[in-house]
């Protein structure tokens, strides 16, 4: 059976989304004072796709005893019986640059399987996800964030 996992969409992704489009009408404005509408257009289709797969795409599911995560980069798979460890309340900034508010983030967990691999996830219900994975592999040790 197959139990697909939703990602968690936080109101910081909102606030990301309008900051985004201020910034669109904001490098825009010249063109649209004068009547040009069509790289406006192109600019907020870019930022609405960006926006989609950042956010809103990515999916997690179980079967048997692998989670499949998919993402834009594909499906990874990780044997569930391999996690380690599973710590809660994490937040991960996509990208390396130094100006906060460019870098969208997410707030979930980090797994921590087989000796050094670790992967972050953000599922839409924590708790049901943890619990699913506990089913298939008791032994994973869960620590509280911060």
């Amino acid at each position: 059976m197959r139990e697909v996992f939703k990602t968690q969409i936080n109101f910081g992704s909102y606030i990301w989304g309008v900051a985004m489009i201020i910034f669109i009408v904001m490098l825009s404005y010249e063109g649209l004072e004068k009547g040009l509408y069509l790289g406006t257009l192109l600019l907020f289709g870019v930022f609405a796709i960006t926006w989609y797969f950042t956010f809103f795409y990515k999916r997690y599911w179980i079967e048997g005893d692998k989670l499949f995560i998919k993402t834009v980069s594909g499906t990874k798979s990780v044997d569930v019986t391999s996690i380690r460890k599973l710590e809660t309340d994490k937040v991960d900034w996509f990208g390396t640059m130094r100006l906060t508010i460019l870098r969208p983030y997410r707030k979930g967990m980090v797994l921590h399987y087989n000796k050094i691999d670790d992967i972050f996830v953000d599922p839409e219900n924590p708790a049901e996800f943890i619990d699913k994975l506990k089913q298939i592999a008791p032994n994973i040790d869960v620590i509280a964030g911060k």
